[in-house]
């Protein structure tokens, strides 16, 4: 080898050595994003970190809020089904997963597989509030299945328009400041017409927003509210 290129070589490896490695950014954490509404990158966070109860919440939003479609709907439920299998014992994991198989199973319609998906999410919203049964959120995401059953099947459904009732107003009462509690307490008395259900959904939207989850909440709220 010619002494030119001994030379160059050697100082491509020292310089080599001493630039410093080139890493990706790390992403900020998944609640932070979470709340911000960066509902993609929050999913990516949580699921780089292991967590995957915020992974399921972050790609249920995108299908909740960002009309993301049926492959962010499967990367929530699949997320769930992960979070309870790692902490069985945990209601945020029930929670996450049963929200998750509820949104799968309306966007099924009328098919035996969604009304077998409706069922697996009300067993596991069933199991969150068996383990933290003050839980208002727990409370009222139950009371929207329960309302939600009844409107789209009666009976058959498994759906119970007094126990969708008595979650929701039981939720709307204890949790009156919360965002969360009011509007999937007002969309549950929505669909089975109760007539308390303008009352809250309207408290809903006039309350503060703590964050870009609930000023999306309270977007999808007024567009119930202008179909009552």
């Amino acid at each position: 080898m010619k002494r030119g290129s001994l030379m160059i070589l050697t100082l491509c490896a020292a310089t080599a050595m001493a630039a410093p490695a080139l890493t990706a950014a790390p992403l900020p954490a998944a609640d932070t994003l979470l709340g911000s509404g960066e509902y993609a990158r929050a999913f990516a966070a949580a699921t780089q970190a292991g967590d995957a109860v915020t992974a399921s919440r972050a790609a249920a939003a995108m299908t909740e809020y960002r009309a993301a479609g049926p492959d962010w709907t499967a990367r929530a439920v699949n997320a769930g089904r992960q979070a309870v299998s790692a902490a069985p014992g945990s209601a945020d994991s029930h929670l996450a997963l049963g929200s998750a198989l509820g949104i799968q199973a309306r966007a099924g319609g009328y098919t035996l597989s969604a009304l077998n998906t409706a069922r697996q999410a009300r067993a596991a919203l069933e199991r969150a509030l068996s383990l933290a049964p003050e839980r208002t959120d727990i409370q009222a995401i139950l009371a929207e299945w329960h309302a939600g059953a009844w409107a789209k099947a009666g009976a058959i459904s498994g759906g119970n328009a007094g126990r969708a009732r008595d979650l929701a107003t039981r939720a709307a009462r204890a949790a009156p400041d919360s965002v969360f509690v009011q509007a999937h307490a007002g969309i549950a008395l929505s669909l089975i017409r109760d007539p308390q259900a303008r009352a809250v959904l309207n408290r809903a939207v006039t309350l503060p927003a703590q964050d870009s989850l609930d000023r999306d909440t309270q977007t999808q709220v007024r567009g119930v509210l202008g179909r009552l």
